[in-house]
């Protein structure tokens, strides 16, 4: 979890899983999720700090073939999202989602903690950090292919 999102709030959100186990989710209701691949997701939200946006909630998920990272955005967002490289997920989708102890590796766990429960990535600012952080590393990987 980034450095400026250590403490834990002592009231979480209504919408996070309660006890010591992660609870699938349904998006649509309190957020929609953005899911980016994890190199692109920290990129993005280093673009974000460096223009002093706000950064919503955000987890990582470690496990599979791809460690992947999911950024929480108002509801209704991802109905409207179109950015190559990542999955919207809104209405009819469930994300498993860590509990609020989640808060370091290894396993699903929150790398930026959620500061309420309205406390969001706007969309378009979102959209713009993952369309550069996606190009940066296209750019990299074809660099290093040359």
């Amino acid at each position: 979890m980034s450095d400026a999102n250590r403490a834990v709030p002592a009231q979480s959100p209504r919408w996070m899983p309660i006890g010591d186990e992660p609870e699938l989710c349904s998006a649509g209701e309190w957020w929609d999720a953005i899911r980016a691949t994890e190199a692109v997701g920290r990129r993005a939200i280093e673009i974000l700090a460096e223009v002093e946006d706000t950064v919503g909630p955000v987890f990582l998920d470690p496990g599979g073939p791809e460690p992947r990272m999911y950024f929480l955005v108002p509801p209704g967002a991802a109905a409207r999202w179109e950015e190559p490289g990542t999955v919207p997920l809104g209405q009819k989708c469930h994300v498993l989602v860590p509990h609020a102890g989640a808060t370091e590796a290894p396993g699903l766990h929150w790398h930026v903690f959620p500061h309420g429960p309205r406390a969001l990535t706007p969309p378009e600012v979102l959209r713009k950090a993952l369309s550069k952080a996606r190009r940066e590393r296209q750019g990299a990987a074809e660099q290093a292919d040359a």
